[in-house]
């Protein structure tokens, strides 16, 4: 059985879906890693241009990317939640039914990973290296659970 990782940001436009696929080249086919957003207002849009741009640069394709919000989703399915920061995790925690799920924050003692949105394609392509340095940490403490 596949074990099921979620990964939240606040629209899941922007961070989520480029930590979604950077976590799930880490962690392999033993895992489905998904994303969603905190924000309902945001669901079923396409993921940030900036996004597919520096993702495709990577030769991923996160075209077909449709945000999803987290109360759309039964979160019980979900072993592992990694959010990109403490407030992000905050809210995730309060929606959970039971303690089932681990909830984790990326980059969390530097303080999650910060919003690229408004920082232009250079913030987006630093959101991805930061990305690349902490979601193998992420992985590994995945594994070792």
């Amino acid at each position: 059985m596949v074990e099921k990782v979620l990964c939240v940001c606040v629209g899941n436009i922007s961070r989520s879906p480029m930590m979604q696929a950077v976590l799930q080249q880490h962690l392999g086919i033993s895992f489905l890693v998904e994303s969603a957003g905190l924000r309902k207002d945001l669901a079923g849009r396409p993921a940030n241009y900036r996004s597919v741009t520096c993702m495709k640069e990577r030769g991923v394709d996160l075209g077909d990317h449709i945000s999803r919000w987290i109360g759309d989703l039964d979160l019980d399915q979900y072993r592992w939640i990694v959010c990109v920061g403490h407030d992000e995790a905050d809210q995730v925690r309060s929606a959970l039914n039971t303690g089932s799920a681990t909830v984790m924050v990326a980059n969390e003692h530097q303080g999650g990973i910060p919003d690229p949105y408004e920082l232009g394609m250079a913030g987006y392509r630093d959101c991805l290296a930061l990305l690349d340095q902490v979601m193998p940490h992420i992985a590994q403490r995945i594994r070792d659970a």
